[in-house]
């Protein structure tokens, strides 16, 4: 029987690798197989979900369009979204959810979430309600991705995956040359020229800029992070209890400040490294290394009912399990140790307010369980990255760079970042939006100049 098993689960991961490299050499050929012309009217780099809507956008317009991705295939990040079902909106879209809310304002207009639902209404898709939170009415994001990719087809988009930029050169009134390599089996390096330049590339790892060919155009970018994931803490001691969850109030503490920088509260995923759960996720996007961290694991309890709950003597002392009703039992325990032993922090003292007895001790820890960030943790699945190019630089109606005429940026390349449930998607949707109908306009303006100046010069000549 083992034998069989044993075999069984080689047949699989086999099998499971076999299909893998198949569809790597399918990717391959259908990026192969693309044509990347030598000039267009607007070059979008990046395929991600703001890219695939500025080209949809721009290319409906009227403009030529061809979309740079150095992934295998475009829109491969859309579905990893909401756990693989795309949470792509929120009912309750608003600025006040953006690390820089007056910028994200005014490029949102006064109906962002109209402005989106009616782009995706047209795309064929459908939705659902859950809380506030919107999904795909199939709860999977390839259907997101995949009524972009028919929508993209249907505007004559040329999309070019396996193909990385390298180098931009602004040509003033000329557009720009875009350098790019492929990861194809050639990898023949070549340049376009595009009349506008969309960058869509999103963030990248920390400290860099969103992409380095971008510096030689002299835009000014904020160092990058990763955000939207789980947090490390020191010696945290609820990390023998890796994978259990608790719905808590977390209270966010800056050092200097006595007052409180950040409070919410949801559940809460206990780690062997730290914290994880959607809670902590948005906390990710404010917190720093050496921030201080105050887990309430009562929040429906005030510490009077707590502490009469756990007291069972005039003593002050408890009985085991005095907080399994409130608690999970191991969690309780957990707590009651630390009471007992008087836990504190190495990096803080009780100083003045030392417990006096057990269930004091007891009810402290529970509603204000002290934790230290050390940083970000497993931040190759961060959901964002914040930072990207000031957006200072950009005219928020149009994303048009200041001081370089025809240049945009989208979603993940600005420095915009939002909190978890929909918002960052909506801003990737909406920048997207705006970005690929300014960029359109511009186009279609500079070529029936063109032509009314070429005929012009024709009739002078008759």
């Amino acid at each position: 029987m083992r034998a069989w098993r044993s075999r069984g689960v080689s047949k699989g991961r086999t099998t499971r690798s076999v299909s893998r490299a198949r569809q790597h050499d399918a990717l391959l050929r259908a990026a192969a197989s693309v044509n990347v012309p030598s000039e267009v009217d607007v070059c979008v780099v990046g395929g991600g979900a703001s890219g695939l809507v500025a080209a949809i956008i721009a290319a409906e317009a009227g403009a030529s369009v061809v979309v740079l991705e150095s992934e295998l295939e475009c829109g491969r990040s859309i579905l990893a979204t909401g756990n693989g079902r795309c949470n792509f909106s929120n009912v309750l879209l608003d600025a006040g959810h953006y690390n820089d809310p007056e910028f994200v304002g005014e490029v949102f207009g006064e109906r962002p979430l109209d402005d989106i639902l009616g782009f995706f209404r047209d795309c064929g898709l459908r939705w659902c309600l859950e809380q506030d939170r919107l999904y795909p009415m199939s709860r999977r994001a390839a259907s997101v991705r995949n009524v972009l990719f028919a929508r993209l087809r249907r505007a004559g988009v040329i999309a070019a995956p396996a193909r990385r930029v390298t180098q931009v050169r602004h040509q003033d009134g000329r557009g720009f040359d875009v350098s790019f390599s492929s990861a194809l089996a050639d990898g023949i390096p070549s340049t376009l020229r595009a009349g506008r330049l969309i960058v869509a590339c999103g963030g990248s790892s920390a400290g860099e800029a969103p992409q380095p060919w971008l510096d030689g155009l002299g835009l000014s970018s904020t160092p990058t992070r990763p955000v939207l994931c789980p947090l490390s803490c020191e010696s945290s001691p609820l990390s023998a209890l890796d994978g259990r969850r608790v719905h808590a109030a977390v209270t966010l503490s800056k050092k200097g400040s006595p007052f409180p920088h950040w409070q919410d509260r949801g559940e809460v995923m206990l780690r062997d490294y730290g914290l994880s759960g959607i809670v902590i996720f948005d906390l990710s996007r404010r917190v720093a290394p050496k921030d201080i961290l105050e887990l309430d694991l009562t929040p429906d309890l005030s510490r009077s009912e707590l502490r009469e709950l756990a007291c069972s003597s005039a003593r002050g002392d408890f009985e085991p399990g005095c907080l399994d009703g409130v608690l999970d039992p191991d969690i309780a325990a957990l707590l009651q140790r630390l009471a007992l032993a008087r836990w504190q922090p190495t990096w803080r003292n009780w100083g003045s307010g030392v417990p006096n007895d057990d269930v004091e001790a007891l009810v402290l820890l529970t509603k204000a369980l002290p934790l230290r960030v050390t940083g970000a943790a497993d931040v190759t699945h961060a959901q964002v990255t914040a930072g990207g190019l000031a957006n200072a630089q950009f005219l928020p109606t149009t994303l048009e760079a200041l001081d370089i005429p025809g240049l945009y940026a989208t979603g993940e390349a600005l420095d915009v970042d939002g909190d978890c449930g929909g918002f960052n998607l909506s801003w990737a949707w909406k920048s997207g939006l705006v970005a690929g109908a300014a960029a359109a306009r511009a186009s279609v303006t500079t070529a029936r100049t063109t032509r009314s100046s070429e005929a012009g010069e024709v009739a002078r000549h008759a």
